[in-house]
């Protein structure tokens, strides 16, 4: 065996005693979580070269370590309120390596894997609205791919959609009731992307399908009437919010300048507006318009700092985003150089900057008291 492969058993044998364990946060102590969601943070960081889980209470700035593992890349944490369950992505620091799902216990502050798949890839996960489902993402095993649902408290898992290797499914989110995802699908050539609808009791079924554009980024409105989601030309050209019916139809076209990339649409949870992200003025802006009509207003106006993916706090009141100094550029998942410099800034809804620290991958979640 090479020293590559010894290390990487090294790797994963540690990363496997860290599941059976049952791992405490870096603070030695069961974290309770206090509040509201929109009160704190989860973010991921670089710390050491290594990726790391961070949370924040947005009060005072604070910030302290979730997770405290130079064994294993993290990323893509994701609250629930009503599980009290925090799930992200893990996997070893080898390149390629396969990425598994990790749920973390408010309660007792102890970890578990979601299941137990040395040959699959998974990911995305995304939380039903009661938080007793998991949606995910996976690619390999048997079927080659598709999108899966867990029961956390059992850890049961179905699959409600498969697919090949080249035409997988990516980003499922469940409709504000739970009843069915959109979730964005590749071509069979492994080229192009469009939309899809799953409910598990029916094949799924495509939501949009003109060859011309490359769909993608899609989330139900808060009373589930409209997808709303980003698209190109798949010739090139720059990016539109768009939004259709459930059904496919009703296609509305909310933002679009053929100078300018306008992407990241994510809808308010208390009110029929949606954020997103253009370069119509030169960086990046964070954007607010109307779901119902054609009013739009700028939020953050930053011409050496790129804003992107906003993401609306629970009580609708504030977002969070990824910031980066435009002369960094669009941040890159694969560039950990990129990532080191990525800074988490949340904002309130006339885009005053309430708390800012380094980080990426943000999502809202109760601080700790």
């Amino acid at each position: 065996m090479t020293a590559r492969g010894r290390r990487r058993r090294r790797v994963r044998a540690a990363v496997r005693a860290v599941f059976a364990a049952g791992c405490l946060c870096a603070c030695g102590e069961a974290p309770v979580v206090a509040g509201a969601p929109s009160e704190g943070l989860v973010f991921v960081r670089v710390v050491d070269g290594s990726t790391e889980v961070m949370r924040a209470r947005l009060a005072d700035g604070a910030v302290r370590p979730l997770t405290q593992t130079a064994d294993r890349e993290e990323s893509w944490p994701y609250w629930s309120q009503g599980a009290g369950l925090l799930v992200f992505q893990t996997r070893a620091p080898d390149a390629g390596a396969p990425t598994d799902l990790v749920l973390w216990d408010s309660r007792t502050g102890k970890e578990r894997p979601l299941a137990a798949t040395p040959t699959r890839d998974e990911r995305w996960p995304g939380w039903s609205p009661d938080g007793r489902r998991l949606a995910y993402a996976f690619r390999g095993g048997r079927p080659t791919a598709g999108v899966a649902i867990a029961n956390p408290a059992t850890g049961d898992a179905r699959i409600v959609a498969e697919s090949g290797a080249r035409d997988f499914f990516l980003r499922p989110n469940f409709d504000p009731v739970g009843e069915r995802l959109v979730a964005q699908r590749r071509g069979p050539d492994g080229r192009g992307s469009h939309l899809w609808i799953l409910t598990g009791s029916a094949p799924a079924q495509p939501l949009t399908r003109d060859p011309a554009w490359f769909d993608m980024k899609a989330w139900f409105t808060r009373d589930a009437s409209r997808v709303i989601y980003a698209r190109r030309p798949v010739a090139g050209g720059p990016h539109d919010i768009v939004s259709v019916a459930p059904d496919g139809s009703d296609l509305r076209i909310h933002a679009s300048d053929p100078r300018a990339d306008d992407h990241s649409a994510r809808p308010s949870p208390a009110r029929d507006e949606f954020a997103f992200v253009s370069d119509r003025a030169g960086s990046f802006d964070v954007f607010v318009a109307d779901l119902e009509g054609d009013r739009m207003r700028r939020v953050t106006r930053t011409p050496d700092v790129h804003e992107f993916a906003p993401r609306w706090s629970p009580d609708g009141e504030r977002l969070v985003v990824i910031a980066t100094d435009t002369s960094v550029g669009q941040p890159r998942l694969d560039e950990p150089e990129s990532l080191a410099s990525t800074r988490v800034r949340v904002l309130d809804r006339d885009g005053r900057v309430l708390f800012e620290a380094p980080g990426y991958n943000p999502d809202w979640m109760p601080p700790w008291p």
